[in-house]
Parts: structure tokens; C-alpha cells; sequence
């Protein structure tokens, strides 16, 4: 932190659409619950305590998860002093009630913008583009993708690319039969058996990253478009895939996906459970439900997708824009040819 400047730990609450805030006496502007860490806090345990001398509640200890943080010129401070106010979501522990310190709490919108303090307006900006912070039938509900084969065509061109570095940088002949038993698995252990272990995972990462370029996924026509549609109708939006996540925000980016609008996209190497696990969604899920998202949709292309969405209490949708058809998924899963008719299932 920059000298001088205010370290501040916030709590992103939301309900029904509207974010939590409070208002000390004798204040104007509106500010996220929480304040500044005692000596040798950290910013988490700054939070627990703040948000229970406030808000007179606590916080489930599990779902606290670290949202980023803000900066911006202090509220009553010289010019140039600025408040840097790291902020997690988190689900409460009960019923947020004003203590003897806080005048009002309320529960806000963007049109509310203008009585929040100025970092706290930089946090609604954030939220309301994301489709957190939103009015309407859909503040309830988010809807999580999976990538490959469910925006991107990637089988054929990603086949092909394990075919070439598997034979030119490690003499291994690839097969079909291969290729289906392990894809779709978290990626350094997919390339582990496709590369037949020949060299470090550092090795076999950096030999598939250097011709990644050379054979390109297909986006997928009108799964950018749905994307777009959902989020303009107050839909949150997430990915969760088994590729690395840096390739995934790199994929996403250049074929125009809006990224600042996305809650999150978890490759496999930022969780230590992978699908078919249904642990594989718990750092997204918690931070959709503490954001008051409940109503929550998985899409993706293959019977391990189905598997952890079902098991993680989510529903989900099933494509055959992959490996899989109608008749592989569940009798009670919603089955469409591609992505661009998930509105007929929504």
C-alpha cells in the first residue's frame, strides 16, 4: 500500500438484487460494512470483526472469498490521500441490524449510485456490470459455461495439436481411443497421458504451449451472442473449465467476450478438484450465492459436466457440440444441439 493511503477490508453482500451498505451518524455517503484491520490484523479477520461490531452478525466462515480491491480518493481526506479497500463476498450469519456506531443500512441499486462514497461507487460499478447488482425476474440467477465444445469448437483442432506435440516433441504416436478415454480431464493430467509422462509437467506444458497458435478453437456461432443476451437481461455469467485459466481468458478475449463483465473463469489449475467433482464449483458458488444468485445453471458438452453440476446442487444443460448426443445424457437433462438455443431451456 502507498504511504499514506487508508487500508480498509468491505463486505459485498447482495440481496434480491440490491447491495448491503451503511451509514455511520452524522455521515451523508453510504459505505460498504467493514473499516480498517487493528495491528496485525489481516484483511480477513479485519472483516470478521468489523462486520460483527457494525452489522451485529457474523459471517459464514466458509464462504468469505476475496472479491479485489478498490481504490480511490478518501471521502474527507486531503486530495491525493486514497482509501484502498479490499473487498470479499460473503454470506451472513444471520440479520444484518445497525449497532449503536451505524445510523441506517440499506440495500441498493445503481440508481442509488450517487449516496455511496466514491470507492464504494467504484464497487457498484463493478457489480451492476457483472449483472449482480441488477432489478428484475433474473437477480436470482446465474448461469456458469463450461469452454471447450460449449463456446469453442475444440476437439478437431486441439486433437490434431496433441497429435503434432505428442509425436514431435516426445515420439509418441497418439490414437483416437487415447485422445476420448482422457479428454476432458483437468489439462496437465490430460497431457500426462497423452504425452506418455516423457518429461516434467513443466516440460509437456511449455512443448504444447509453443504451437498452441498453430491450431486455433472455433468459436462457436451465437455462444458469444447468448453470453451478451444474458448478461443485458440481468444474468450473471461464469466459466468453469478444465483448461488452464490464462489460456482460457486469452481465448475468450480475443473473440470479444466481455471479461470485466464475467464473475469469474476458473481454469483447472486455480482449484484442486476437477470435474466430475462437484468440489470443482465451490469457490464460484460461493461467491454467486453471497451475491444472492440461488436460481444457477450449468451448460457444457460432456457426461462429467452433467455429473459435478448435478452433484453440486446446480442444473444443468447439456450440448453435442461435443463428444456425446441426446441420448448419452440423462433422461431428465435439456439437450440442445448448441449453445445458441439455450434460451429455449432458460
Amino acid at each position: 500500500m502507498a504511504s499514506g493511503n487508508i487500508a480498509k477490508s468491505a463486505l459485498i453482500s447482495i440481496r434480491d438484487g440490491k447491495l448491503l451498505v451503511a451509514r455511520s451518524f452524522g455521515k451523508e455517503k453510504f459505505f460498504l460494512p467493514g473499516g480498517k484491520p487493528d495491528a496485525g490484523e489481516t484483511a480477513k479477520e479485519a472483516l470478521y470483526r468489523e462486520i460483527r461490531e457494525e452489522l451485529s452478525v457474523g459471517l459464514h466462515a466458509n464462504s468469505v472469498r476475496s472479491w479485489g480491491t478498490f481504490t480511490q480518493q478518501a471521502d474527507g481526506k486531503a486530495a491525493g490521500v486514497q482509501v484502498e479497500m479490499a473487498c470479499f463476498t460473503a454470506e451472513l450469519d444471520g440479520e444484518p441490524a445497525p449497532s449503536e456506531e451505524i445510523e441506517e443500512i440499506a440495500w441498493v441499486d445503481a440508481s442509488d449510485r450517487e449516496k455511496l462514497s466514491a470507492v464504494a461507487q467504484l464497487v457498484l460499478d463493478d457489480l451492476v456490470q457483472k449483472s449482480l447488482v441488477v432489478s428484475g425476474a433474473n437477480s436470482h440467477r446465474a448461469v456458469i459455461f463450461d469452454l471447450d465444445d460449449t463456446l469453442f469448437f475444440t476437439i478437431e483442432a486441439k486433437w490434431n495439436h496433441h497429435r503434432h506435440v505428442a509425436r514431435e516433441s516426445f515420439g509418441v504416436e497418439l490414437t483416437d481411443d487415447v485422445l476420448r478415454e482422457h479428454w476432458g480431464k483437468p489439462f496437465t493430467e490430460m497431457i500426462g497421458f497423452y504425452y506418455q509422462n516423457a518429461a516434467s509437467v513443466e516440460e509437456m506444458v511449455a512443448a504444447n504451449a509453443a504451437s498452441r497458435d498453430l491450431f486455433p478453437k472455433k468459436p462457436i456461432e451465437g455462444a458469444r451472442e447468448m453470453v451478451l443476451s444474458l448478461l443485458d437481461d440481468g444474468v450473471a455469467v461464469g466459466v468453469v473449465t478444465s483448461t488452464r485459466t490464462e489460456w482460457a481468458l486469452g481465448e475468450l478475449e480475443r473473440e470479444g467476450y466481455p471479461l470485466n463483465r464475467l464473475t469469474m473463469v476458473q481454469g483447472s489449475d486455480l482449484v484442486d478438484f476437477h470435474k466430475p467433482d462437484p468440489r470443482v464449483f465451490d469457490e464460484i458458488l460461493k461467491i454467486m450465492r453471497a451475491c444472492g444468485k440461488t436460481s444457477l445453471t450449468y451448460v457444457g458438452d460432456a457426461l462429467l459436466d452433467e455429473r459435478a453440476a448435478l452433484d453440486a446442487g446446480m442444473k444443468f444443460v447439456g450440448l453435442e457440440t461435443g463428444l456425446y448426443s441426446h441420448a448419452d445424457f440423462s433422461e431428465n437433462t435439456p439437450v440442445l444441439p448448441d449453445v445458441s438455443h439455450l434460451r429455449d431451456v432458460l
